[in-house]
């Protein structure tokens, strides 16, 4: 179904109360969170499938991953690439961000490097 075949949710006082609606569900739900906040469920936080290297590489990862964190240990630049979108990463630095999801990375270097998914 979808939720604009079911009503939703009101209080006693017939006000509407904070809600979203739960697809797997087919309902609305009110929104619990702790101390009264709204529930919030975050993707891409968890550190996964660490690899490293010193030579040009086209990692696959497992599963879609929303972020990406690369740290040049070496002494000259790097640079990957996620969705032709193409990034530097200076000797030394470490380039931590989010994006839309992505499965593969293209990293071209002849520094060494360490770097993870967050999916």
């Amino acid at each position: 179904m979808s939720h604009d075949t079911k009503n939703i949710l009101r209080d006693i006082g017939r006000i509407p109360v904070p809600q979203y609606f739960n697809a797997s569900r087919d309902e609305y739900q009110v929104v619990n969170g702790r101390k009264g906040a709204t529930f919030v469920q975050l993707f891409g936080l968890a550190a996964k499938e660490p690899f490293s290297g010193a030579e040009d590489t086209n990692h696959v990862f497992s599963e879609p991953m929303y972020g990406f964190v690369i740290k040049n240990d070496g002494n000259t630049a790097l640079t990957f690439t996620i969705h032709g979108f193409t990034f530097t990463v200076m000797a030394d630095e470490v380039f931590e961000d989010y994006f839309e999801p992505f499965s593969q990375v293209k990293i071209v270097t002849t520094s060494s490097f360490r770097a993870y998914g967050r999916g």
